[in-house]
């Protein structure tokens, strides 16, 4: 994660360099996998969360960091709240008000990015359609997340009473930060790659660009729901540790092992109505 912790990766030249460290790693991954020490159960988790962790780095770089983005989540999150408590006292304007200062508080910050500046700067309607489309995908994630002790209650679990409550909030707080980050990350990618695309009549536009647009969240969607499922497991791996007193290693190695066949086209669907989803937002240009 170091590519998002540094703030080198903004300065000219730090971009490049973090992403050319992050292929030679990438290619380090697969030479491991392919080896026999990808035997080891160690070795292999590693390799289940490290390849698509810096995959998604590669394909979806941060245009913040990772703590301007995780602090614009709780800003996110501090809005929503004060905004719905003033709708439940009955103070739609000030209500409002909030929302609005919110929204220039997310321009004024994604516009000092030097690759989303002009973008901000010319469409701001559809950089904030873009993050409430990940938004949608972030509860989807988090939807899907919490309801596996439901769908599969012979398999997972959120234990008994006193632990339950606990179980419950670790996996609605880990999987909801981490997918937020992710389909943030996505959905600026996919803002870039459809702004790109654009251009001519808006129907033309949405012909051309829809399609590439949902390939690409599909693929970015796949590598994405690896990632969320990574903390997922590292989530599991200390809950399994608190009320069952099991291996943390083994614990999230199992939870990676099993619940992967289902987190990969989970990903996949949500990033392909994330793709779509932007791609349909196409304005009139000449």
């Amino acid at each position: 994660m170091g590519c998002g912790l540094s703030s080198s990766a903004n300065a000219p030249g730090g971009s490049e360099r973090c992403l050319f460290s992050s292929v030679l790693a990438l290619g380090a991954l697969f030479g491991l996998m392919a080896s026999p020490c990808a035997r080891v159960p160690f070795v292999s988790a590693f390799v289940i969360v490290g390849v698509p962790l810096l995959t998604l780095l590669v394909a979806a770089p941060s245009r913040l960091g990772l703590f301007a983005e995780l602090s614009l989540f709780f800003r996110d999150v501090q809005a929503s709240l004060l905004s719905a408590l003033c709708v439940a006292v009955g103070r739609k304007r000030e209500a409002r008000l909030v929302i609005d200062s919110h929204r220039a508080t997310v321009e004024r910050v994604y516009g000092r990015s030097p690759r989303l500046s002009s973008l901000v700067q010319g469409d701001p309607l559809r950089l904030h359609h873009a993050r409430r489309t990940g938004v949608m995908a972030a509860f989807l994630a988090v939807v899907a997340g919490v309801g596996l002790p439901f769908v599969a209650g012979e398999t997972y679990t959120f234990g008994d009473f006193p632990y339950a409550p606990f179980v419950f909030l670790t996996d609605v707080v880990v999987i909801g930060l981490a997918s937020r980050v992710v389909s943030e990350r996505m959905a600026l990618r996919l803002f870039e790659a459809s702004a790109a695309l654009a251009g001519g009549c808006s129907f033309v536009a949405r012909l051309r660009v829809v399609p590439l647009t949902t390939l690409l969240g599909a693929a970015l969607g796949a590598v994405g729901g690896l990632v969320v499922l990574s903390a997922a497991a590292g989530a599991s791996a200390v809950e399994s540790v608190v009320v069952f007193d099991a291996d943390f290693g083994r614990s999230a190695f199992w939870f990676l092992r099993s619940t992967a066949p289902m987190a990969l086209p989970l990903g996949v669907g949500i990033g392909a109505i994330l793709g779509a989803g932007l791609g349909l937002s196409q304005p009139e240009r000449r």
